[in-house]
C-alpha cells in the first residue's frame, strides 16, 4: 500500500484550511484584505471564528487532526521496522507520543473556536500550545531517527538535514519571539500574528519534507497475515 498520498496530504490540508479560512473570512468582510504574513493584520485564530469562514476551517482542520495522527503513526511504524538502536527507541517512542497529543491539541482547539467564555479560551490556549509545541518536538525527533540511520537511508539524508535546520529556524524564531515581547510587549502585539503565521507555515513546511522523505525512500505499507501452525506441531507439543 502506498502511503505517500498519506504525508502529502499532512502537508497541504493544514495549508489549505487555513489559507481558504482567511480568503472567506475576508470576502465575507470579517477580516481584513491584507498579506498576514507581513501586514499582521490578523491572526490564524480570527480567521475562523464566525460562519462561513469557520464551517471551513472545521471541516477541513478536524478531518487534518486525524491525518496527521496516521501520519505519525506510520513514521512509527515504519522506522520501527528499520531496527534502530536499541536506544533510539525510546525517543522513537516519544515522537509517536508527542505527534499524538499534537493532533489532540488541535482537535481540542478547532473544536472550540468561536465560542465565548473563559473555558473555552482556555482550552483554546492548551490546544495551540500543545499543537505547535508537541508537533515541534515530534519533527525534531523525526529528523534525528533519520539522520541516526544514515546507513539503512543514506537517500533521504539531504532531506532530513533540511528536517533539522528547519526545525532549528522555528526554534530561534520561537526564542525570538519571546525576546520581542519582554523588550516592548506593546509593539510586539503589531507583528505577532504575523510571527503566528510563518511559524505555522514552516510547521507544514517541516511535513512537505517529510513527505519528499517518504517518496525518496520508497517505502509501502504491508499487511502480512501469520502463517497457520501446523496441527502435527501442535500435537507433539502437547506429548
Amino acid at each position: 500500500m502506498n502511503l505517500r498520498i498519506l504525508a502529502l496530504l499532512a502537508a497541504v490540508l493544514p495549508f489549505a484550511a487555513v489559507h481558504l479560512t482567511w480568503l472567506v473570512a475576508a470576502s465575507h468582510g470579517l477580516v481584513e484584505w491584507c498579506n498576514p504574513y507581513i501586514d499582521s493584520c490578523t491572526s490564524i485564530s480570527a480567521t475562523g471564528r464566525q460562519p462561513p469562514a469557520s464551517y471551513v476551517f472545521r471541516g477541513i482542520m478536524l478531518p487534518a487532526a486525524v491525518v496527521l495522527a496516521l501520519y505519525w503513526w506510520c513514521n512509527y511504524s515504519w522506522l520501527r521496522g528499520l531496527q534502530p538502536a536499541a536506544g533510539s527507541m525510546q525517543s522513537l517512542r516519544w515522537m509517536l507520543v508527542l505527534g499524538l497529543l499534537a493532533c489532540l491539541g488541535l482537535v481540542l482547539y478547532v473544536s472550540v473556536l468561536g465560542e465565548a467564555g473563559t473555558a473555552w479560551r482556555l482550552q483554546r490556549r492548551a490546544g495551540t500550545v500543545l499543537f505547535f509545541s508537541f508537533t515541534f518536538l515530534a519533527q525534531l525527533l523525526l529528523s534525528m531517527q533519520l539522520r541516526g540511520l544514515a546507513a539503512r537511508l543514506p537517500q533521504v539524508q539531504g532531506l532530513a538535514r533540511g528536517m533539522w535546520w528547519l526545525c532549528c529556524l522555528l526554534l530561534a524564531l520561537g526564542v525570538l519571539t519571546v525576546v520581542l515581547q519582554a523588550r516592548d510587549g506593546v509593539w510586539y502585539d503589531t507583528v505577532e500574528d504575523a510571527f503566528e503565521w510563518v511559524l505555522s507555515l514552516l510547521l507544514q513546511a517541516n511535513f512537505l519534507l517529510g513527505y519528499l522523505v517518504w517518496r525518496r525512500a520508497g517505502w509501502q505499507l504491508q499487511f502480512v497475515q501469520p502463517k497457520p501452525v501446523p496441527r502435527t506441531s501442535v500435537n507433539q507439543g502437547k506429548q
